[in-house]
């Protein structure tokens, strides 16, 4: 069991619903069998994500099922979730475990709000990082609304500048109808231009004279950091924004991008996650070196993934209209033990 924020996987059985009764109770109840917030064991142990915020009333999809539920720690939207389920309430509470209410017993008054979004994130929680982030908040004027930003920059190891956690705490307000909107003006100013090098386009979205999407992208730039070495960005960090085609639509993903070594030479690599309304989670990532690009697909169900290599020969068409050499889209199922089954990473460094 963790605490509510950051999911290690593979805790609970994927076939479960998402739902671990508490010791002494029956088999796991289904998510596709129970009625939303009933079913659901007093006491257990449930693994969700959060799918929107009312105020203090989060919207939670814990399997298949959806439901209203309050929380004992700051949830945000896009964030997985393990906590305890408190149908003794209406709606029910989603509460921290008791060694988790121990951990944030060691620290007081500023220091504690520091641990619980540490915490709320599934972060370590140490006394040198608490320290250091409460010192960086009250030099930041000690606004709440600044806890969670400091949290996601030390996450990324990125430095607590004023303008960094300005940026980040703006881009975590704003609503999928914001983010739809600056999407849509960004996407406008870039249609049917041609560019010949990522500088070039990276030139033209720095050079535009409008602030808010300007500082949208520097959001985005911040948020597509990778994480420090032994957190994982898929599950630890804040998503972000995205569209999706042309219909306005926007999906919540984990997006980061990190330059690495290939047969010593230098490749990007983007990895994705985000949660599907019906293929349940999905990631994956896009390699280049500039010239040529493969692209590999997780999904967590068979069916899923079958779905995915349907859809493979139009994304096949729409993908060689960029001028990079596609050499591979692999599509696999991400197992309970991390292995990825039908995958195939790497590119030829010799196109």
């Amino acid at each position: 069991m963790a605490m509510i924020g950051g999911l290690p996987g593979g805790a609970i059985d994927p076939g479960s619903g998402g739902i671990r009764p508490p010791v002494g109770e029956g088999r796991p109840v289904q998510g596709s069998a129970a009625q939303p917030g009933r079913g659901i064991a007093d006491g257990s142990i449930v693994e969700g994500l959060v799918t929107g915020r009312d105020n203090d009333m989060y919207q939670v999809k814990i399997g298949v099922q959806t439901m209203n539920a309050r929380s004992t720690a700051p949830l945000f939207v896009g964030q997985r979730f393990r906590a305890v389920w408190d149908a003794s309430t209406s709606p029910p509470m989603l509460r921290l475990r008791q060694e988790d209410l121990a951990v944030l017993a060691r620290f007081t008054g500023r220091s504690q709000n520091v641990a619980m979004a540490l915490l709320s994130r599934g972060m370590p929680v140490d006394e040198e990082t608490v320290s250091e982030l409460r010192r960086q908040w009250i030099k930041s004027g000690g606004d709440p609304a600044k806890i969670g930003a400091l949290a996601e920059l030390h996450a990324r190891g990125l430095p607590a500048t004023e303008q960094n956690i300005a940026l980040i705490a703006w881009y975590m307000g704003l609503s999928p109808e914001d983010a739809a909107r600056i999407w849509k003006k960004i996407r406008e100013r870039l249609r049917n231009k041609k560019f010949s090098s990522p500088r070039e386009l990276l030139e033209v979205l720095r050079g535009g004279d409008d602030e808010e999407s300007r500082m949208f992208l520097g959001a985005h730039a911040l948020a597509g950091r990778p994480a420090r070495s032994g957190l994982d960005p898929a599950m630890l960090l804040a998503p972000s924004w995205w569209p999706v085609g042309d219909s306005g639509e926007q999906i919540r993903a984990r997006v980061a991008f990190s330059l690495e070594s290939q047969d010593e030479r230098r490749v990007w690599r983007s990895a994705f996650a985000f949660e599907g309304s019906s293929l349940g989670s999905v990631e994956g990532d896009v390699v280049t070196n500039g010239r040529a690009m493969s692209v590999n697909i997780k999904l967590a169900t068979d069916a899923g993934a079958s779905v995915v290599r349907e859809a493979v020969p139009e994304l096949r068409s729409e993908l060689e209209g960029i001028p990079l050499a596609l050499q591979y889209i692999g599509v696999g199922v991400l197992n309970k033990d991390g292995a990825v089954q039908d995958i195939r990473y790497g590119l030829d460094m010799e196109i």
